[in-house]
């Protein structure tokens, strides 16, 4: 048994036609078809069948249309049919029925299944193996889908959905034939279409293209006026910034166009919607105290190495340091040099990351990819995005990161791109030589900043000003989220505030939201328990040097582990390192913790900072 969609329904058995000739019953068999091996609700049979008012037979007369297509042959539901995954059933499961269809008997699951093969074969650079897959995909339409079916409100969506993918694999087809040379071939057949898809901007920029390669450049042209007349009188709009590039390369007599595959081998239908998609950067407010900083990474960026060659630049800095707000400045500044865009994309909460998968697709948005042309497997975003950046100059912006092994994969290859990391920690490997790391800022810097955020009342009393610099460490973050709070609350003065921020919570639930060393507390969270442990101990003792030795009896840890959870945390940025001084440890360095860290440690009570969710990482990336 085989059902057709893809054009006037047809059920076969053989080489025997038996599809139904109740209309309704068309109906529903068209339905649970384009859902089949999965559950259509009894619920939304009825939507299809009677719209929003079924008549109170509804059910029962549902139940009979049911019992109408089960005397198709292969339908009967008897036994375990169709469980097998070899055999044809129409289940009755709770809530709805379920059209279980094995492998190639529905022609919208082998025209998704080819369709699949051409996109990757297109990824791969497989070009004519792709334009074969594509050409037997589309050779499986006889013409509109569900063109003699009813169609009420359910499918009437699905054919839609199912209109558009035929026309994203037309479209990707188009291309590669274009790609393969077949100029000459495709000007008629997208003559026709242009013609039945008027205001179709993909397929008049594809006739263009296609009349400039057959040496008919004028006729292109006029392809462009006459879209660009149809635009305007029916949707009051000019062509899109694509179409628009493309008629000033063919005023120009851009020879680029007259190469055969110079548009790359990526299908159309899964490049961004606009070539202009480049402004996808956060905004970020003046930069104080950070000009040095910023010009070392603009030039990592920009300066030294040929333009061809990939740049790899990592930034990390403590909790509050300003890492995020100094990389996107110098992302912003370094924009010109990356004509095809700067993307962004967070990996989010330090505790529980987004996958790696989800933060691809963060940036395929940003490009401008549509949804539907994005695959699901984080390998197969991952292959997309490096086959999109070939040829291409961008600047990828990857913020949150906790380790190396997140962005291994993403790191650019030979080309012009470039991959700018905002790190939590620093990264290992050789891939990132160019690294720097963010200092906190000075007195004066700090001051300055003060003044920028709060006027001259933050100036009104330089003796508590100073304390409240100490207990912010020269960290930006928790500087102005202590500004915010006095803006917020007017009554309060720098006294009460840094009183406040260091006063020790009795009760076990999240910090205030205006905690001023909320960024210290959210950094901690992403820490693996172990590491945690030792710095809630650690912030409890009242010396001020860490050692070996001091650590050690505190966790049970033998010497060495101690030695590494120890350099660990200076990896992370919660704990500084210098040489030790004669006597004090046998190891060769001594360890001391920040104002800001052993103070947001100290506000909360141990037994809460040690419930912060663990995440699932190794000693090495904590």
């Amino acid at each position: 048994m085989k059902i057709k969609l893809l054009g006037p329904l047809q059920v076969l058995d053989g080489e025997r036609l038996a599809t139904p000739s109740a209309p309704k019953v068309r109906q529903v068999l068209t339905l649970l078809a384009v859902r089949s091996n999965s559950t259509v609700p009894q619920r939304q049979l009825i939507e299809e069948v009677w719209g929003e008012s079924p008549p109170p037979s509804a059910t029962t007369t549902l139940q009979t249309y049911i019992h109408h297509l089960r005397k198709l042959p292969g339908l009967d539901s008897g036994g375990r049919a169709g469980f097998d995954g070899e055999t044809p059933a129409l289940l009755t499961v709770p809530g709805g029925y379920h059209m279980a269809m094995p492998h190639g008997r529905v022609d919208v699951q082998e025209f998704d299944e080819l369709a699949l093969v051409g996109r990757h074969a297109m990824e791969e650079g497989e070009v004519p193996e792709a334009a074969e897959a594509l050409h037997r995909a589309l050779a499986l339409t006889r013409g509109p889908v569900f063109s003699d079916v009813i169609c009420g409100p359910v499918l009437s969506v699905n054919a839609v959905h199912l209109e558009e993918r035929r026309y994203e694999v037309l479209e990707a087809r188009i291309d590669a034939d274009l790609l393969l040379g077949r100029h000459h071939q495709l000007v008629s057949e997208l003559s026709g279409l242009a013609a039945d898809n008027p205001t179709r901007e993909g397929l008049h920029g594809k006739l263009m293209i296609a009349l400039c390669r057959a040496g008919r450049r004028p006729e292109a042209l006029d392809v462009f006026r006459r879209l660009r007349r149809v635009l305007a009188d029916e949707l009051g709009v000019e062509p899109g910034q694509e179409l628009q590039t493309l008629h000033r390369q063919l005023l120009d007599g851009d020879p680029a166009l007259s190469r055969v595959g110079a548009r790359g081998h990526l299908v159309r239908h899964l490049e961004p919607r606009s070539s202009a998609a480049t402004a996808t950067l956060p905004a970020v407010g003046e930069l104080i105290g950070r000009d040095r900083d910023s010009a070392l990474i603009a030039g990592m960026l920009t300066e030294g190495s040929p333009p061809e060659a990939p740049r790899r630049v990592a930034v990390a800095g403590p909790p509050g340091s300003g890492v995020t707000s100094l990389g996107l400045h110098v992302a912003h500044s370094v924009a010109g040099a990356y004509p095809d865009g700067c993307f962004y994309a967070s990996f989010g909460d330090p505790a529980a990351p987004r996958p790696l998968r989800e933060v691809i697709g963060a940036l395929f948005d940003s490009a401008g990819f549509r949804a539907a042309a994005v695959p699901d497997g984080t390998s197969e975003r991952v292959r997309l995005l490096r086959s999109w950046a070939r040829g291409r100059r961008v600047l990828l912006v990857l913020d949150d990161v906790e380790s190396a092994e997140q962005v291994a994969e993403l790191l650019p290859g030979e080309c012009g791109s470039a991959l700018l990391i905002l790190a939590h920690r620093r990264l290992r490997g050789l891939a990132f030589a160019q690294r720097m790391d963010v200092e906190p800022l000075d007195a004066r810097s700090s001051l300055e900043l003060v003044r920028h955020a709060l006027g001259q009342r933050g100036l009104a009393d330089l003796s508590d000003l100073r304390e409240l610099l100490v207990l912010t460490g020269g960290l930006p973050g928790p500087l102005l989220a202590a500004v915010d709070l006095l803006t917020l609350r007017p009554h309060w003065s720098v006294r009460q505030l840094t009183g406040w921020a260091e006063q020790r919570l009795t009760r076990e639930s999240d910090p205030p939201r205006h905690q001023p060393l909320h960024s210290v507390l959210r950094r901690v969270a992403g820490l693996e328990p172990a590491a945690r442990t030792a710095l809630v101990r650690l912030a409890g003792l009242p010396e001020k040097v860490i050692t070996v030795e001091t650590l050690r009896p505190l966790l049970g840890l033998h010497a060495d582990d101690t030695v590494e959870l120890l350099e660990g945390l200076v990896e992370c940025f919660m704990l500084d390192a210098e040489p030790a001084i004669s006597g004090t440890t046998a190891w060769f360095f001594q360890y001391w913790m920040s104002r800001p860290v052993r103070s947001a440690l100290r506000s909360l009570p141990e037994e809460h900072l040690l419930k912060f969710p663990s995440r699932d990482c190794s000693p090495r990336t904590c």
